[in-house]
């Protein structure tokens, strides 16, 4: 049965997840897999701000140890796409944020990815994470890093929180 699931999403064109939240608040679409190695492929966009003096609109891809729904994993590795809210009139180009891309793996931010600050917001950004069942290689922005990474059970999380994050074209194919 679990084959079953991971070859849907390989025939299929991808899926789509158009996560939508109100400021402070959060939503997260967790997707099991049965398979020790895989691919996660896909795009995810910034679509719209919610107003918050408390968190910045965030969506986040990992690959995770399986929890309760709500409840953080105890391992995970993927990557954060992070809105900052500007005044549009005293930012150059007249944008609502600056878009940041970086890593993340347990707990901690790592690294935000050379010239992500420049990217405009509601830019698609493709990415792949591929899980060997010791680590995973996070592919973004034209740059690769790999985290070390064991889990029994392993989920893909697709997380948003105050704003709008479009998912698109996301599969998830085993690898051999």
């Amino acid at each position: 049965m679990a084959l079953l699931t991971v070859s849907a999403f390989a025939e299929a064109k991808g899926i789509t997840y158009d996560c939508d939240t109100a400021a402070d608040h959060f939503s997260e679409l967790s997707m099991p897999v049965d398979t020790a190695t895989f691919t996660v492929t896909g795009k995810v966009q910034l679509k719209t701000l919610a107003a918050s003096a408390t968190y910045a609109p965030i969506a986040r891809v990992q690959i995770a140890s399986s929890a309760a729904p709500g409840q953080a994993p105890d391992v995970y590795a993927g990557f954060a796409l992070t809105a900052l809210p500007v005044d549009a009139k005293k930012a150059p180009a007249g944008t609502p944020a600056v878009q940041m891309l970086g890593y993340s793996v347990n707990g901690k931010e790592d690294d935000i990815i050379p010239f992500s600050l420049l990217t405009k917001p509601g830019t698609i950004q493709p990415f792949s994470l591929t899980y060997d069942g010791k680590a995973v290689v996070v592919n973004l922005g034209g740059e690769a890093k790999q985290f070390p990474l064991r889990t029994k059970e392993p989920v893909v999380r697709l997380i948003c929180s105050t704003g709008e994050f479009l998912f698109t074209d996301l599969t998830i194919i085993a690898s051999r």
